[in-house]
Protein backbone atom coordinates (compact mmCIF):
# COMPACT_ATOMS: atom_id res chain seq x y z
CA UNK A 1 0.00 0.00 0.00
CA UNK A 2 1.54 3.37 -0.66
CA UNK A 3 2.77 5.26 2.29
CA UNK A 4 3.79 8.88 3.00
CA UNK A 5 6.64 8.96 5.03
CA UNK A 6 7.57 12.35 6.82
CA UNK A 7 11.25 12.98 7.63
CA UNK A 8 13.67 15.55 8.36
CA UNK A 9 17.04 15.96 6.81
CA UNK A 10 19.72 18.58 8.87
CA UNK A 11 19.51 21.95 6.45
CA UNK A 12 24.06 21.73 6.28
CA UNK A 13 23.64 18.06 4.97
CA UNK A 14 21.43 19.11 2.68
CA UNK A 15 20.46 21.93 0.96
CA UNK A 16 20.73 26.12 0.93
CA UNK A 17 22.54 26.13 4.45
CA UNK A 18 24.18 29.34 3.70
CA UNK A 19 20.94 30.86 1.71
CA UNK A 20 18.75 30.05 5.05
CA UNK A 21 21.18 30.74 7.51
CA UNK A 22 21.88 34.87 5.84
CA UNK A 23 17.95 35.24 5.35
CA UNK A 24 16.24 37.54 7.73
CA UNK A 25 12.72 36.01 6.88
CA UNK A 26 12.18 33.21 4.52
CA UNK A 27 10.27 30.22 3.25
CA UNK A 28 11.51 27.60 0.95
CA UNK A 29 8.77 25.26 -0.36
CA UNK A 30 9.37 22.65 -3.28
CA UNK A 31 6.72 22.68 -5.65
CA UNK A 32 4.48 19.58 -5.54
CA UNK A 33 5.74 17.05 -8.10
CA UNK A 34 6.52 12.96 -7.55
CA UNK A 35 10.32 12.76 -8.49
CA UNK A 36 12.11 9.61 -8.64
CA UNK A 37 15.70 10.39 -9.27
CA UNK A 38 18.25 12.56 -8.35
CA UNK A 39 18.47 15.03 -11.30
CA UNK A 40 14.61 15.37 -11.91
CA UNK A 41 13.90 16.19 -8.19
CA UNK A 42 13.25 19.17 -6.61
CA UNK A 43 13.57 21.29 -9.75
CA UNK A 44 11.06 23.84 -9.00
CA UNK A 45 10.99 26.00 -5.97
CA UNK A 46 8.66 28.84 -4.19
CA UNK A 47 10.27 31.58 -2.48
CA UNK A 48 8.71 33.57 -0.15
CA UNK A 49 10.29 36.49 1.36
CA UNK A 50 9.97 40.16 1.42
CA UNK A 51 13.76 40.76 -0.40
CA UNK A 52 13.80 38.50 -3.32
CA UNK A 53 17.09 40.24 -4.51
CA UNK A 54 18.62 39.66 -1.44
CA UNK A 55 17.80 36.10 -1.46
CA UNK A 56 19.31 35.72 -5.30
CA UNK A 57 22.45 37.43 -3.98
CA UNK A 58 22.20 34.32 -1.08
CA UNK A 59 21.67 32.27 -4.15
CA UNK A 60 24.74 32.92 -6.32
CA UNK A 61 26.83 32.50 -3.48
CA UNK A 62 25.50 29.21 -1.97
CA UNK A 63 27.76 26.22 -2.83
CA UNK A 64 24.60 24.03 -2.93
CA UNK A 65 23.38 25.54 -6.34
CA UNK A 66 24.58 25.27 -9.65
CA UNK A 67 22.37 27.95 -11.38
CA UNK A 68 19.08 29.06 -10.72
CA UNK A 69 16.24 31.49 -12.39
CA UNK A 70 13.20 33.39 -11.79
CA UNK A 71 10.27 31.95 -13.55
CA UNK A 72 7.16 33.53 -11.82
CA UNK A 73 6.09 36.04 -9.11
CA UNK A 74 2.83 36.53 -7.35
CA UNK A 75 2.44 38.68 -4.61
CA UNK A 76 5.88 37.65 -1.90
CA UNK A 77 6.18 34.31 -3.54
CA UNK A 78 8.48 33.88 -6.11
CA UNK A 79 8.72 30.52 -8.43
CA UNK A 80 12.67 29.23 -9.04
CA UNK A 81 14.04 26.77 -10.87
CA UNK A 82 17.27 25.49 -9.82
CA UNK A 83 20.11 23.47 -10.68
CA UNK A 84 21.68 21.79 -7.55
CA UNK A 85 25.01 20.91 -7.26
CA UNK A 86 26.93 17.54 -6.86
CA UNK A 87 26.29 17.23 -3.09
CA UNK A 88 22.69 17.67 -3.25
CA UNK A 89 22.32 15.40 -5.58
CA UNK A 90 23.94 13.09 -3.83
CA UNK A 91 21.43 13.38 -1.01
CA UNK A 92 18.32 12.98 -2.97
CA UNK A 93 19.75 9.63 -4.75
CA UNK A 94 20.32 8.23 -1.39
CA UNK A 95 17.09 9.03 -0.62
CA UNK A 96 15.67 8.12 -3.64
CA UNK A 97 17.86 4.88 -4.21
CA UNK A 98 15.37 2.50 -2.60
CA UNK A 99 12.15 3.80 -4.93
CA UNK A 100 10.32 6.34 -3.31
CA UNK A 101 9.89 9.60 -4.46
CA UNK A 102 9.88 13.23 -3.22
CA UNK A 103 6.41 14.54 -2.56
CA UNK A 104 6.81 17.82 -0.81
CA UNK A 105 9.63 19.63 0.71
CA UNK A 106 10.27 22.93 2.52
CA UNK A 107 12.29 24.99 4.83
CA UNK A 108 11.79 27.89 7.32
CA UNK A 109 14.73 30.38 8.16
CA UNK A 110 14.16 29.13 12.17
CA UNK A 111 14.30 25.73 11.21
CA UNK A 112 17.57 23.51 11.05
CA UNK A 113 16.10 20.84 8.61
CA UNK A 114 14.01 20.49 5.94
CA UNK A 115 10.84 18.51 5.97
CA UNK A 116 10.69 16.35 3.16
CA UNK A 117 7.25 14.08 2.21
CA UNK A 118 8.45 10.63 0.62
CA UNK A 119 5.85 9.08 -1.26
CA UNK A 120 6.93 4.89 -0.80
CA UNK A 121 4.94 2.00 -2.71
CA UNK A 122 5.05 0.21 0.81
CA UNK A 123 5.37 1.15 4.50
CA UNK A 124 8.31 -1.25 5.44
CA UNK A 125 10.14 1.01 3.23
CA UNK A 126 10.86 3.43 5.77
CA UNK A 127 12.77 1.19 7.78
CA UNK A 128 15.13 0.47 4.30
CA UNK A 129 15.41 4.51 3.78
CA UNK A 130 16.31 4.89 7.46
CA UNK A 131 19.24 2.42 7.31
CA UNK A 132 20.42 3.22 3.91
CA UNK A 133 20.42 6.90 4.80
CA UNK A 134 22.29 5.82 8.25
CA UNK A 135 25.07 3.64 6.59
CA UNK A 136 26.12 6.42 3.63
CA UNK A 137 25.91 8.83 6.91
CA UNK A 138 23.50 11.18 6.21
CA UNK A 139 21.10 11.94 9.70
CA UNK A 140 17.79 11.38 9.36
CA UNK A 141 14.72 11.46 11.71
CA UNK A 142 11.09 10.43 10.90
CA UNK A 143 8.34 12.50 12.13
CA UNK A 144 5.20 10.53 10.47
CA UNK A 145 4.02 7.54 8.82
CA UNK A 146 0.65 6.79 7.45
CA UNK A 147 -0.69 5.11 4.71
CA UNK A 148 -1.77 7.28 1.24
CA UNK A 149 -5.55 5.77 1.13
CA UNK A 150 -7.89 8.05 3.16
CA UNK A 151 -7.72 5.81 6.10
CA UNK A 152 -4.53 6.48 7.97
CA UNK A 153 -5.49 3.97 11.16
CA UNK A 154 -4.49 5.86 14.53
CA UNK A 155 -2.52 8.52 12.89
CA UNK A 156 -3.73 12.13 11.49
CA UNK A 157 -1.34 12.63 8.68
CA UNK A 158 0.62 15.42 10.99
CA UNK A 159 4.08 15.86 11.87
CA UNK A 160 5.70 15.21 15.20
CA UNK A 161 6.19 19.29 15.22
CA UNK A 162 2.55 20.34 14.53
CA UNK A 163 1.42 17.47 16.30
CA UNK A 164 3.07 19.41 19.62
CA UNK A 165 2.19 22.77 18.12
CA UNK A 166 -1.48 21.60 17.82
CA UNK A 167 -1.36 20.60 21.38
CA UNK A 168 -0.07 23.16 22.87
CA UNK A 169 -1.86 25.58 21.18
CA UNK A 170 -4.98 23.88 22.69
CA UNK A 171 -3.82 23.70 25.91
CA UNK A 172 -3.23 27.18 26.32
CA UNK A 173 -6.22 28.67 25.31
CA UNK A 174 -5.46 29.53 21.89
CA UNK A 175 -8.75 27.82 20.57
CA UNK A 176 -10.98 29.68 23.01
CA UNK A 177 -13.26 32.53 22.69
CA UNK A 178 -12.00 34.78 23.69
CA UNK A 179 -8.38 33.88 23.23
CA UNK A 180 -6.07 33.29 26.25
CA UNK A 181 -3.32 33.42 24.33
CA UNK A 182 -1.93 35.46 21.25
CA UNK A 183 0.11 33.58 18.24
CA UNK A 184 3.03 35.77 19.19
CA UNK A 185 2.90 34.41 23.03
CA UNK A 186 2.50 30.65 22.06
CA UNK A 187 5.33 31.08 19.28
CA UNK A 188 7.43 32.78 22.08
CA UNK A 189 6.45 29.72 24.43
CA UNK A 190 7.50 27.37 21.36
CA UNK A 191 10.49 29.32 20.38
CA UNK A 192 9.81 29.83 16.68
CA UNK A 193 8.49 32.70 14.63
CA UNK A 194 5.62 34.17 14.31
CA UNK A 195 5.18 33.25 10.52
CA UNK A 196 6.23 29.60 11.09
CA UNK A 197 4.01 28.69 13.65
CA UNK A 198 1.19 30.51 11.64
CA UNK A 199 2.39 28.23 8.87
CA UNK A 200 2.85 25.21 10.86
CA UNK A 201 -0.70 25.09 12.35
CA UNK A 202 -2.18 26.08 8.94
CA UNK A 203 -0.29 22.78 7.57
CA UNK A 204 -1.94 21.02 10.95
CA UNK A 205 -5.06 22.53 10.17
CA UNK A 206 -5.18 21.16 6.25
CA UNK A 207 -3.80 17.73 7.57
CA UNK A 208 -6.62 17.19 10.15
CA UNK A 209 -9.38 18.46 7.56
CA UNK A 210 -7.77 15.85 4.87
CA UNK A 211 -7.89 13.47 7.41
CA UNK A 212 -11.01 13.62 9.03
CA UNK A 213 -13.36 15.21 6.53
CA UNK A 214 -12.32 15.09 2.95
CA UNK A 215 -11.28 11.25 3.20
CA UNK A 216 -14.90 10.63 4.92
CA UNK A 217 -17.42 11.75 1.85
CA UNK A 218 -20.04 14.06 1.99
CA UNK A 219 -21.15 15.08 5.43
CA UNK A 220 -25.05 15.47 6.22
CA UNK A 221 -24.79 18.69 8.65
CA UNK A 222 -28.01 20.73 9.47
CA UNK A 223 -28.30 24.36 9.80
CA UNK A 224 -28.44 26.50 12.77
CA UNK A 225 -31.50 27.83 14.55
CA UNK A 226 -29.63 30.67 15.16
CA UNK A 227 -26.69 32.47 13.70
Amino acid sequence: MATIIEIRIPVEEFALAETIENASELRIEIEQLVAQNSESAMPFVWATTDDHAAFERALSGDPSVEEFSALAETGEDRLYQLRWATGVEHVLYLILKKGGGIRNASIHTNDDAWTVQLLCPARDMSSEIYEFCEDNDLSLTVDAIYDLDGNRGSGHGLTKRQYESLLEADEMGYYDVPRHITLSELAERLDVSHQALSERLRRGHGALVDRHLNSTGPLRLEEPHNR
